[in-house]
């Protein structure tokens, strides 16, 4: 749960950062010798998309329970512990075909 927190934590700061927003501009500011790269901020933004992504795939059924996403939910946490968003995001994606076009 608090990989979770820290992972939104960063998805707020990629888009901060990524539409230059006074919070990240401030910060760079006072820190020029460590600011983020262009690139480093694109990526940032990119693994924050997959974040947003991985949420609408965990929450799919809203009214209904659905075991599929319920395993989605839980192995999430696990695998952003040790891969990026983006890598998790696809993996969920085959993981979640597999498992839905087994059960239809």
């Amino acid at each position: 749960m608090i990989r979770i927190l820290l992972t939104c934590t960063l998805f707020l700061f990629c888009v901060a950062a990524t539409a230059s927003t006074p919070m990240y501009l401030q910060v760079a500011k006072q820190y020029p010798e460590n600011a983020l790269s262009q690139q480093e901020i694109n990526n940032a933004a990119m693994q924050g998309e997959c974040l947003v992504q991985i949420k609408e795939l965990t929450f799919k059924k809203k009214n209904d329970f659905d075991p599929i996403s319920e395993w989605i939910n839980y192995r999430s946490v696990s695998l952003l512990e040790k891969y990026s968003p983006c890598e998790t995001l696809i993996m969920l994606e085959v993981a979640n075909k597999k498992l839905r076009d087994n059960t239809d």
